[in-house]
């Protein structure tokens, strides 16, 4: 059983405690009451500059010690954000070295040392980023619901933070950092959440001894001005960006899990639900719920319909039909809004340590049933389309063309019917054929889980994969409510089809995700063009383009319909009777289902490839496959990336500072396995990041020959969570057991000796002709 506790530690810093004995990572959340809008109006930006700054060391622990460097050659994940009100920093780990990552966690909040370097360079790194936002679409929407509220509120400042802002006088800059931390990081203004398998005896030993880094104070500053909905709130921006309506509404004294109980009926898929009518009507294609504004007094949530039109009318259609959609919320039965707050909650714990915290701390946290729906009053419009007409503006620091505008009145028709979860019957089961397809069986935890993945070397059509998941969306929803999962989605460079819950559940699922596959009808082959043209339309910065790019490069071949595509099935878990029948059902997919193959081989030599994007900055990404399909390979050069990835930070992002983007990591896409590098930079030419990589990479070799038994066990101890187990213990354990699975290897793992990590580094840089080099450069 889960266990959970909120108290105050002796210094008065609040501490929650989350006990889950299953997982297999441990997490920690440090919550800041204070963000962006509150730092001094003489320094734009400084919340954001500090948020940074204490990574680069503290008193207790510098150069690799400190948490920025120590955590990646220890398999952990971690990082920061800056928020109006409020700021985080957070890491997950083994729940054996949780100790050692509190300690350097809190030591950088409570003792950083603020040196000026580091205060320059990430300064540096900010501008960038500034830079990098100016042409972010979902940046500047942002910027553009600001203006529905009344000013002056210091929502209207700038607060990302320039070199301009910060100016030259880094003396000066370094004292307002002081006075900064000074003025809020003690007990009064910090929260800590710990999550993980250790007692929550245990747990709560470890957070007093974390919260003592920091003094006691009662003191609270002046609560956050009060924000004011303006008497213009209409406006329409131009943008590049995906085509969509937000329709925007503050709450006062809101609760977190009201908004969470307000995204789940929002998102519903089901028939009738609003999603599904707005589609049927060919106004919306996707809704999702954002908060772009919380204080601990105020809310504005944000409901965002994914247009299909540049037609402003259809915009007044949709604003007509959401209001009619929540008059009627007050109508829910208690069993329906049990049943939704249950999904919310099954949500959250399929989410990993390090997601829940956040959902907790700064995000939607989980709903219960007498979790209370949020009721908007005055809403907010914003139009965003290429086809809006409007001058430039300057707000929050961006320039962006907005416009106010006369809101439409949408036509008299007849309202659709729109319903909520009622408890449905369980559909007759077809009769079954007596072929089966290839379906590979392995024991799992817990409720099945049946994996259909497109086999590694096809490369799914982006167009056919959209029209899957236009086929889909209807059995997506029934799956929820039914208590199982249906998802499809692109998994390390592989389409993937997931479905799960209890056996009966489970093929009725399967049933209907067929059905609905089988000769799809004109409009959902019209939703689905639809979806591939807003994929094509999607906006993101330079690396996360060519990390998307990297994938349809390494699968050679191309199935553009349906009927061509090559399916490998899994199923994880179920009745000892369960897979014949589920094989059975496999043989009606589209497409064919065939046993799992060998990862098809790298060509020899790459070629460099050129992958544009919008934006001035250069962006590169470097991988380098395997050079040999072996277990012990893999391990290897696994410890290689552990050894790199902290190196390769310091020296490129830290001390050469090439810009806002730098990382190392071992990486699987497309059924392939490998080390990956990736910068991208407001300065420096691709060639010229290429060049960092390759010395980079030339320079290990020191590094790796100075590797012993004893220091080689101590990054072996920390890898061998992340190694996938033969037999999943857990349901986090199915992705990384699948994803292995593709590369055709042995589950064995031995410690490789020091003889076989140099071998693997010379394995690395005499392949350097096989590795896939991917540029933005024209």
């Amino acid at each position: 059983m889960s266990g959970h506790s909120s108290s105050r530690v002796a210094n008065g810093l609040r501490i929650t405690l989350i006990h889950e004995p299953e997982a297999t990572r441990a997490a920690a959340l440090f919550r800041l009451s204070a963000g962006s809008l509150d730092e001094p109006a003489r320094w734009p930006g400084l919340a954001h500059l500090l948020e940074h700054v204490l990574f680069a060391g503290s008193v207790g622990y510098q150069h690799e010690q400190r948490l920025m460097a120590w955590a990646p050659a220890h398999g952990a994940r971690l990082n920061a954000t800056t928020l109006a009100h409020f700021t985080a920093w957070f890491v997950e780990i083994a729940p054996e070295r949780l100790a050692q990552a509190l300690c350097r966690l809190s030591d950088m909040l409570a003792r950083p040392l603020l040196a000026t370097a580091a205060i320059t360079a990430e300064a540096a790194a900010i501008e960038a980023e500034y830079r990098m936002l100016q042409s972010h679409g979902p940046t500047l929407c942002e910027t553009a619901l600001s203006q529905a509220f009344a000013a002056p509120h210091p929502l209207h400042d700038f607060h990302v933070g320039s070199q301009r802002h910060f100016g030259d006088d880094t003396v000066a800059l370094q004292q307002a950092l002081r006075d900064w931390h000074q003025c809020w990081f003690h007990s009064g203004k910090l929260e800590l959440w710990l999550s993980g398998p250790q007692p929550l005896q245990e747990l709560e030993a470890l957070a007093e001894e974390t919260a003592a880094a920091f003094a006691r104070a009662e003191s609270v500053p002046a609560a956050p001005p009060l924000l004011q909905l303006a008497p213009q709130r209409a406006f329409a921006l131009q943008s590049a960006a995906a085509q969509h309506l937000q329709l925007s509404f503050l709450l006062n004294d809101p609760q977190p899990a009201s908004l969470t109980l307000l995204r789940e009926l929002l998102t519903d898929q089901a028939s009738g639900s609003l999603l599904a009518t707005l589609r049927e009507q060919g106004l919306c294609d996707n809704i999702s719920l954002l908060e772009p504004y919380r204080s601990a007094r105020q809310s504005v949530a944000s409901v965002r319909f994914q247009l299909n039109g540049l037609q402003l009318a259809q915009c007044a259609r949709i604003e007509t039909l959401f209001r009619r959609w929540l008059a009627q919320l007050s109508g829910l039965t208690q069993q329906q809004r049990a049943h939704y707050a249950s999904l919310t909650q099954r949500r959250f714990s399929q989410l990993s340590p390090l997601d829940r915290l956040r959902d907790l701390a700064l995000g939607f946290p989980p709903a219960q049933s007498t979790t209370p729906l949020p009721l908007p009053q005055s809403l907010s419009r914003l139009w965003v389309s290429p086809a809006v007409s409007a001058p430039v503006v300057r707000a929050q620091g961006f320039s962006l063309r907005l416009a106010a505008i006369d809101w439409p009145q949408a036509k008299p028709e007849t309202p659709p019917a729109l319903r909520f979860y009622s408890p449905a019957s369980t559909p007759v089961a077809p009769a079954l054929p007596i072929a089966q397809s290839a379906l590979a069986a392995v024991a799992g935890p817990g409720e099945p889980t049946l994996l259909l993945s497109i086999q590694p070397g096809l490369l799914a059509g982006r167009r056919t994969a959209a029209l899957i998941e236009a086929a889909l969306q209807p059995a997506m929803g029934d799956a929820l409510h039914g208590g199982g999962e249906l998802a499809f989605s692109r998994q390390h460079g592989l389409w993937q089809l997931r479905l799960s819950g209890h056996d009966a559940l489970l093929a009725a699922t399967l049933d209907r995700a067929i059905q609905a596959l089988t000769d799809p009808p004109a409009a959902t082959q019209a939703f689905g063009e639809r979806l591939f043209h807003q994929a094509q339309q999607a906006d993101d910065i330079a690396i996360r383009c060519l990390l998307a790019r990297l994938p349809d490069l390494l699968n050679s071949t191309s199935a553009d319909a349906l009927s061509a595509l090559r399916w490998q099935a899994t199923l994880y878990g179920g009745a000892d009777n369960s897979a014949a029948g589920l094989a059975r059902r496999l043989t009606r997919l589209p497409g064919t289902v065939e046993p799992a193959q060998s990862p098809p081989q790298v060509f020899p030599t790459q070629p460099h490839y050129s992958c544009p994007t919008a934006g001035g900055d250069a962006a590169v990404l470097t991988f380098c496959p395997l050079a040999e399909a072996s277990a012990v390979c893999f391990a290897s050069w696994q410890l290689l990336a552990a050894l790199f990835e902290p190196r390769f930070f310091q020296r490129l992002r830290v001390e050469a500072n090439v810009g806002y983007v730098v990382s190392c990591r071992f990486h699987q896409t497309a059924g392939q396995a490998g080390l990956l590098f990736a910068l991208q930079s407001p300065a420096l030419s691709t060639e010229e990041l290429f060049g960092h990589i390759d010395r980079f990479i030339a320079d290990m070799a020191a590094t790796v020959e100075s590797q012993t038994t004893e220091t080689l066990a101590a990054g072996w101890l920390s890898l061998l969570p992340a190694l996938p187990e033969n037999v999943p213990k857990n349901r986090q354990q199915i992705t990384p057991h699948w994803l292995y699975q593709q590369l055709n290897l042995p589950f064995s793992f031995a410690r490789p000796s020091p003889d076989r990590l140099r071998l693997a580094y010379q394995q690395l840089t005499d392949s350097a002709a096989r590795w896939w080099r991917l540029s933005n450069s024209a």
